[in-house]
């Protein structure tokens, strides 16, 4: 499991702490509760509850999947949850959540039901030896390059330099880790889907007071 000692000191850390917390709370669990739905030590949520741990995309995935609902739900801004068809995203907006190797911004997350989730991701880390284990989920994943060079490495593969406009589509549960090849950041749109089915309504385990629609 990836982790990332570092406190979370952002507006964004702080509400997707305060949000985990409330719908932990909601549905009547204890910490111990919902780390035992997601998959990982009750010692881990605590920290990422009270600020003291950046919590990667994996472990992201895992709380989604123990509340049963999207990971766009749970890295929100705010706002009111739509059941309609369409949803126009103008650009990035809000702080993003952020690790030591990437920083995560949400696109559509008011659109609930979709069989897929879509998110700007900026890879800031340029060292492989400092990136610490590398990512696996159970999603199937594509990444599209807007800005700068992304470094793809993968378990089986050959590392690959992939330039704006690029794109490479792949496994999530094949060992992998994407770096900026460059010294700025890669910018990417980053489409996945989960393999793990989830109730993708907040609503049916959430008291009225609650509930985001």
């Amino acid at each position: 499991m990836q982790t990332q000692e570092r406190p979370r000191q952002t507006d964004a850390h702080a509400a997707l702490a305060t949000r985990i917390r409330l719908w932990r709370v909601a549905r009547g669990w204890n910490q111990q509760d919902l780390a035992n739905r997601a998959g990982f030590a009750r010692s881990t949520l605590s920290k990422i509850e009270n600020g003291l741990l950046s919590p990667t995309f994996e472990i992201l995935l895992k709380i989604s999947h123990g509340f049963g609902c999207d990971l766009s739900d749970l890295v929100r801004n705010d706002g009111p949850l739509l059941n309609g068809r369409m949803v126009i995203a103008r650009g990035t907006k809000g702080a993003p959540v952020e690790d030591a190797n990437n920083r995560l911004w949400s696109l559509a997350a008011t659109l609930k039901g979709r069989s897929f989730q879509t998110m700007i991701v900026e890879f800031t880390q340029s060292d492989l030896s400092a990136f610490g284990p590398w990512n696996r989920h159970q999603t199937e994943d594509m990444l599209f390059v807007i800005a700068g060079q992304l470094a793809f490495h993968s378990e089986g593969y050959e590392s690959t330099i992939l330039n704006p406009g690029d794109s490479v589509h792949f496994d999530g549960s094949m060992p992998h880790a994407c770096l900026t090849a460059g010294t700025t950041p890669c910018r990417c749109l980053y489409v996945f889907a989960s393999r793990q089915p989830h109730s993708s309504g907040l609503s049916a385990t959430l008291p009225a007071a609650m509930n985001p629609e």
